[in-house]
């Protein structure tokens, strides 16, 4: 077991053994954190490698593992079992997940990107920050008498409010790690922007409005409705930029000069119209975009479409796009985004 191989190579020596060895084996991977092995395992034989983790002696492992930041392979165990796994296990594996996704978006997003506006005010007692070059060229202009109150410059700085529509793909083509990263995502967006108004959108072949724009931010419940989501059907970012858009155009223009549309997708749209149509309707629309989740099966030509689908839309929106290498990029990518916004 100390030795990795792929999770291919697990899956074939799997399928010569029996139930009872691939129970045995599912154990001491858990235990070694393989999740190449177990990974291969559970796809030659799901129903013994759950009948080994029901186990409630694994509740407490993986607890342990949690807390001693062990815990890499947890979120991907989740995603494997839950369409077979029991009710109560499944549900300590989401609050696990959950908590791992809580924990690596707070290191992420830290305090927040900066949504704050400096403004200018005259001098009162208790102020702390000053503008110093505003208050020099005050003083100067006095004729370098003394100091006067009037001369000096203070900031205060005020809360700027944002708009931020994120709009994710969770298609049958973005299968596979996309939903752990869209948890991951919608997570470092909400802590960022706690301040603004946001919305999430996900789509396949329709769109689904997570959470609306001018609704409170309940985190746990949105990591938990995405754990929940399933990875399927085809692909209409057209659908996902309409309901984006309905969801900007809920918020004044009066009220907020900030109203931006972020698109995470790899632009390999079967569905709907071309989506760069309903692009140039964005006040401001940025693309992120992600490669397929198999790029060894998936050939150049697809690729290349998607990138250059994905390049249009983000033109037509006056947005920036940011290609990425893996998913694993995406939310600190993001952080990038925000914070020049």
């Amino acid at each position: 077991m100390r030795k990795r191989v792929n999770k291919k190579k697990y899956s074939k020596l799997a399928k010569d053994i029996g139930f009872k060895d691939i129970k045995s084996m599912t154990g001491l991977s858990i235990r070694e954190g393989n999740i190449e092995a177990l990974m291969g395992m559970a796809q030659s034989n799901i129903y013994a490698v759950t009948a080994e983790l029901q186990k409630s002696e694994y509740n407490q492992l993986f607890s342990q593992k949690f807390k001693n930041k062990q815990d890499s392979f947890i979120p991907f165990l989740y995603f494997l079992v839950r369409p077979h796994a029991p009710r109560s296990f499944k549900i300590m594996l989401q609050k696990l997940t959950r908590s791992i996704i809580l924990r690596h978006s707070l290191n992420i997003s830290g305090r927040g990107s900066h949504g704050k506006a400096r403004h200018r005010i005259k001098y009162y007692p208790g102020i702390h920050e000053f503008d110093l070059d505003q208050t020099l060229f005050n003083y100067l202009q006095n004729g370098n008498q003394i100091l006067r109150f009037s001369d000096i410059i203070g900031i205060e700085r005020r809360q700027r409010k944002r708009g931020v529509v994120l709009i994710l793909d969770t298609s049958g083509s973005m299968f596979g790690k996309l939903l752990l990263n869209a948890a991951l995502t919608t997570s470092v967006l909400t802590y960022a922007m706690s301040k603004d108004f946001t919305s999430i959108i996900l789509f396949n072949s329709k769109a689904l409005v997570l959470k609306e724009i001018k609704t409170q931010n309940n985190i746990t419940r949105l990591i938990d409705q995405i754990l929940e989501t399933e990875a399927i059907g085809f692909t209409n970012i057209s659908a996902g930029l309409k309901k984006g858009l309905q969801q900007l155009n809920k918020i004044e223009i009066r009220s907020i000069k900030k109203r931006v549309g972020i698109l995470i997708t790899d632009g390999d749209f079967n569905r709907g119209k071309d989506p760069s149509l309903i692009a140039t309707k964005f006040p401001r629309l940025h693309v992120i975009n992600i490669p397929p989740e198999s790029q060894k099966d998936i050939s150049k030509k697809i690729q290349t479409r998607g990138q250059l689908v994905c390049k249009k839309i983000a033109r037509a929106g006056r947005g920036y796009y940011i290609p990425v290498k893996s998913f694993s990029q995406i939310p600190r990518t993001l952080m990038k985004l925000i914070s020049k916004i």
